[in-house]
């Protein structure tokens, strides 16, 4: 049996990028994104997408609709930047995208975008626009090239 090596130096992260969805959980993955990024002063990219795959026939067919919710998306961006700066994070970006696929977009586009290091998302949750974020999660799980966070909070 191989001696077991302890002396290890845990990851100081440089680039963290969270997917916040208007959800609970989403706020949660937030606030530890947050955490992670002040105890590392790393740049931290909070990004949202909508979701087409989401919409129904008749709200994809709406440009109105579809602007109406990319405006209130990007709104909410800018929230979460001013809340992020509040508590502590000092270098803030904010990515606004849309696809079939929340943990897609995440994964495959976003983060060699931003070259994350860190990716947080919330566990899946009742609300929100990823309605299926539970397994959008799990997607990022296997197919993120770099270390990955589901925050699950607790009800």
């Amino acid at each position: 049996m191989s001696e077991l090596n302890l002396n290890i130096e845990p990851t100081q992260f440089k680039n963290i990028l969270v997917g916040v969805d208007e959800s609970e959980q989403g706020y949660f993955a937030l606030a530890n994104a947050i955490h992670q990024a002040s105890e590392d002063g790393a740049t931290l990219t909070i990004a949202t997408i909508l979701e087409m795959g989401d919409l129904s026939a008749i709200e994809a067919l709406h440009l109105d609709f579809i602007k109406e919710k990319r405006a209130e998306f990007e709104a909410n961006l800018v929230r979460y930047k001013e809340y992020a700066l509040s508590k502590g994070a000092t270098n803030v970006e904010t990515v606004f995208e849309d696809g079939s696929k929340a943990g897609e977009v995440l994964v495959q586009k976003i983060a060699p975008q931003v070259g994350a290091d860190l990716i947080i998302v919330g566990a899946h949750s009742r609300e929100g626009f990823w309605g299926l974020l539970g397994s959008q999660a799990a997607y990022i799980a296997r197919h993120a090239k770099v270390s990955s966070m589901v925050a699950r909070k607790e009800n």
